[in-house]
């Protein structure tokens, strides 16, 4: 019976511990996209400025709301403080 319990507590740290590397994984990968997102979005505004002399100037570091409410910052972006899985 002890053999038994030892065993089966073998097995539920092993599943804590794949279920755990897959929630991180999935965040990297949804941050990954989210900066892949924000990447493109100031690949496009540089190059609708290069296009329009007159369009109004805005920060080119201004962030998609997901990016805000995740917490990233523009100190973040600019000093890269922020780690790719």
């Amino acid at each position: 019976m002890r053999l038994q319990d030892q065993q089966l507590a073998r097995q539920l740290m092993r599943l804590r511990s794949d279920i755990n590397k897959l929630k991180i994984e999935q965040t990297c990968h949804l941050h990954q996209r989210m900066l892949n997102d924000a990447t493109f979005e100031l690949e496009e505004r540089d190059e609708l400025a290069d296009l329009f002399c007159d369009f109004p100037l805005v920060s080119s570091f201004s962030l998609s709301t997901p990016l805000k409410l995740i917490g990233v910052t523009k100190m973040n972006i600019n000093s890269r403080r922020f780690s790719l899985c």
